[in-house]
């Protein structure tokens, strides 16, 4: 998916930036346009060999990413990649918290492991590799916090409890965090977006259009759409914004509400054997 885009802000290159998530989904899609416009980027995940491609993808700005293997859900692995961060002693910049995972389930079914692993991903990597990042941080002149969250906290979503909880937790983080870090350079601030269009989706006409309608802006939405606003968090332009959450979802109406759109994650979900309780 190309999301190019035309528009610069001058004062982000050369700056470093952490991604999580990067490998596919939203944080894959902005990697070219983060890319062109000049960050050195930091990118966290649990392939290496996933992390390795999309190096090779972006194989004339190899010299902009840096590619640490972490399997963010696990507490000893984020502890060991930000060591690796640490050692380098450098200022970083900003820290996007992106990786997430959103398995269906119905509510009745949802056991504590479930609901836990959903934690671990969605949640608990925003806390640990913010604490530990925070003394590069707060070496930046102008360091940034960026946590990704979704409209489904405020819409809600069939089968989705354990997402959207994750995800208002987030929120959570960003209003508390904005006011403990009053005394620093450092803004904190959530972009939540809607129903934005990735790979894994493939391509469903009768779908798009179902979510088309359940929205003012009468597109479906792309990563393209995600870039302006978390440039604009990054650069100084964006400096005087903290605190906030700020919703990328095209004026939705309310598309995840429905039970007939999300039958078919459901089933999907049920079977992947990453969404499976311990016998």
């Amino acid at each position: 998916m190309n999301t190019d885009t035309s528009f610069q802000f001058n004062d982000l290159s050369g700056k470093t930036i952490v991604l999580t998530g990067a490998t596919s989904g939203i944080g894959h899609a902005i990697l070219p346009d983060f890319l062109r416009q000049g960050l050195n980027l930091i990118l966290m995940g649990r392939n290496p060999e996933k992390l390795a491609a999309v190096v090779e993808e972006h194989s004339s700005h190899k010299e902009q990413i840096q590619t640490i293997t972490c399997e963010l859900s696990d507490p000893q692995s984020r502890e060991e990649a930000c060591g690796q961060i640490l050692k380098s002693n450098s200022a970083i910049d900003g820290f996007i918290s992106n990786a997430a995972i959103d398995p269906r389930r119905e509510f009745e079914n949802i056991s504590t492991h479930f609901v836990r692993n959903v934690m671990a991903t969605n949640l608990e990597p925003s806390f640990h590799i913010t604490q530990k990042l925070m003394p590069l941080l707060k070496k930046s002149p102008a360091g940034r916090i960026i946590l990704i969250g979704s409209v489904t906290y405020d819409l809600g979503g069939t089968y989705m409890s354990a997402y959207a909880a994750s995800k208002g937790a987030l929120i959570g983080l960003t209003h508390c965090l904005s006011h403990e870090l009053y005394t620093t350079n450092i803004t904190v601030n959530c972009l939540s977006p809607g129903a934005i269009v990735v790979e894994k989706e493939g391509h469903r006409p009768e779908r798009d259009q179902q979510l088309i309608d359940l929205q003012s802006v009468p597109r479906r939405l792309t990563p393209k759409d995600i870039i302006g606003p978390l440039s604009l968090l990054l650069s100084e332009a964006g400096g005087g914004i903290s605190g906030q959450v700020i919703k990328v979802e095209g004026g939705v109406f309310h598309p995840l509400a429905s039970a007939n759109l999300q039958k078919n994650r459901l089933e999907t979900d049920s079977t992947n054997p990453a969404f499976k309780d311990p016998e």
